[in-house]
């Protein structure tokens, strides 16, 4: 494609052009110089780490025939001066590959927690209606919503493979990035908003305007917004767009367990597979927005229980009786904490609560000591341990968590998150819950920038079958 035909929608003012670009062909879109291909556009973006001019001549080696500068790189190549690469990288992705978006009925979803679980309860719903779905989220890759030139090209070749229904998720850094550019999605639904992410945003307001971009005219034909979460309601008071709300008072309970929960929407009966009331709220936005889609309630009830429960989300280990029950869950949120401790609490009535965390280095470190305190208010035995320190110390981070706790001589602390987990699952009683919480589904720990396998659910089936030895 031609670069004067990508350029075309933006403004001469936003832009100086440096050279002469001609009837340049554009081949491709880059933004790491490490995989540039011959004919690429190549962005430089400015990261929390590295800076993307510093690596122009790299990806000018390796075959881009032009770059989307902020200051101009000493060589002769074509180049596009621009006050933030970002702004229109975006825009130049969607018309490099067609606006895919367009041609699949879509819902964005977005909020600090329960966005993976919303997303994929959608596509399991889209499924039994008779579509092709499709995601894009947290499990899909390495950001919870791709890099622009990257995400277009994924929804472009789902597209090309028959896809009809794009369930994805999207991230307030996206957002304030302009990653989606202007995508429209069908529906957007917003789950929730809690502590999280202020090492990004600053405060709880720059975060909640971040994520209300998403429910503007230019991303969404239709709001759903869950109204139990404050910032629910007050999203639903301030967007212009069309909006529908749900809140739990929508539904009847009718029984919950550790395993499933059932439960009546209008005269539909839905048993769930994934327990507690988060799941709930997750299951009742996805049907809502389903049913405005076009989607009928038998199909919507069908889906939601042909979830089978998601890797790393509130994930049970099965095991042999006489054996504490063993949870793995995502939660690395006060919010996610405390939701997930507040369900086993209602859940299981016979036994002591165990729970095993730690906090993410390079991260927001005002939720520590919250999660500190939730931990020891909820569960009945409390591990600390490392999480993903990346480059910080690991007594530190333990250390910000232990600032919420009154008894610190309760709990058990140890940096070797492994030895935790089997310390803990031995601990506890056969009647008591063990909760492994803050890394999920994730395959690795990162300490001082190396990556280590490690996988939650394996490290706790490993301490169930110590426990029989």
């Amino acid at each position: 494609m031609k670069l004067n035909h990508l350029l075309k929608s933006f403004e001469s003012s936003v832009m100086e052009i440096n050279g002469e670009l001609g009837d340049l062909q554009i081949a491709g879109l880059s933004y790491d110089s490490r995989t540039v291909s011959p004919g690429d556009l190549f962005f430089c973006l400015k990261g929390e780490h590295h800076d993307g001019h510093d690596f122009a001549l790299a990806a000018i080696a390796n075959g881009a025939c032009a770059i989307v500068v902020e200051r101009r790189i000493n060589h002769e190549i074509p180049q596009i001066i621009v006050s933030n690469p970002r702004s229109i990288m975006g825009g130049i992705a969607q018309t490099f590959y067609g606006f895919p978006s367009t041609e699949i009925t879509s819902v964005g979803v977005t909020g600090t927690n329960g966005k993976t679980t919303t997303i994929s309860m959608l596509s399991e719903i889209a499924k039994a209606a008779g579509k092709t779905p499709a995601t894009i989220g947290t499990l899909t890759g390495r950001l919870t919503t791709p890099e622009a030139p990257e995400l277009q090209r994924q929804i472009r070749k789902l597209v090309s493979e028959g896809t009809s229904f794009l369930a994805m998720e999207v991230s307030s850094h996206a957002l304030g990035q302009n990653r989606i550019s202007k995508m429209l999605y069908d529906a957007t639904i917003f789950t929730n908003l809690t502590l999280d992410h202020l090492d990004y945003h600053g405060d709880m307001e720059n975060y909640y305007r971040a994520k209300s971009i998403l429910f503007t005219s230019d991303h969404s034909k239709l709001a759903v917004v869950n109204v139990d979460n404050p910032f629910g309601q007050r999203l639903l008071k301030e967007i212009s767009i069309p909006k529908l709300s749900f809140s739990l008072t929508d539904i009847e309970i009718i029984n919950q367990t550790l395993n499933k929960t059932t439960f009546k929407w209008g005269q539909q009966l839905i048993e769930l597979n994934t327990p507690g009331k988060f799941n709930l709220e997750n299951a009742l936005g996805a049907a809502v927005a389903s049913e405005a889609l076009g989607f009928d309630r038998e199909a919507i009830a069908t889906g939601l229980e042909n979830m089978s429960g998601i890797p790393g989300r509130f994930q049970m280990i099965q095991d042999s009786d006489n054996q504490p029950y063993v949870i793995v869950d995502y939660s690395h949120t006060p919010d996610g904490l405390e939701r997930s401790l507040l369900a086993i609490r209602e859940l299981s009535h016979e036994g002591e609560v165990h729970v095993v965390f730690g906090c993410g280095g390079d991260r927001d470190d005002s939720k520590r000591p919250e999660m500190g305190r939730i931990s020891e208010s909820l569960a009945s035995n409390v591990y600390l341990t490392s999480d993903n320190p990346r480059s910080e110390d690991q007594l530190a981070i333990i250390n910000d968590i232990l600032s919420g706790i009154k008894d610190v001589n309760s709990v058990y602390i140890n940096q070797d998150r492994r030895e935790t987990i089997h310390h803990a699952v031995k601990s506890a009683g056969k009647n008591d819950v063990v909760l492994i919480a803050g890394k999920g589904c994730e395959p690795y720990q990162e300490i001082a920038g190396e990556l280590y396998s490690f996988l939650d659910i394996d490290v706790g089936r490993e301490a169930l079958e110590a426990r029989q030895k």
